[in-house]
């Protein structure tokens, strides 16, 4: 896949020379290069994490803590946002505009 990623901006850049001429090359390079690096950087860094996420996995017995407390696992009514989206029991007691009040716009 890493290679896929590669050569698609390659082809890229190939496409933006043919099209535009050298001075797609000063943008277009240093892009080039920074694609081949991050790319390189998370294939070099990717057996690392699978490594671990395999450890946690085995010590863990297979569930980690955000799983364990995940959407089936909780009580109800328990939680960040419990009751935030609820409405009181009774709502506060609304008064009336008062009578001698002045409609907008006047003076």
């Amino acid at each position: 896949m890493a290679g896929a990623v590669i050569g698609m901006a390659a082809g890229a850049l190939l496409l933006a020379y043919v099209v535009v001429g050298w001075p797609i090359l000063v943008v277009g390079g240093p892009l080039l290069v920074g694609v081949a690096l991050t790319v390189g950087i998370l294939v070099l860094t990717e057996r690392p994490r699978a490594l671990l996420a395999e450890r946690r996995a085995a010590t863990q017995g297979g569930t980690s803590p955000w799983q364990a407390a995940g959407p089936g696992h909780e009580q109800p009514g328990s939680g960040l946002m419990s009751g935030f989206f609820e409405m009181p029991a009774s709502l506060p007691e609304q008064r009336p505009a008062p009578s001698d009040a002045r409609p907008a716009g006047t003076r």
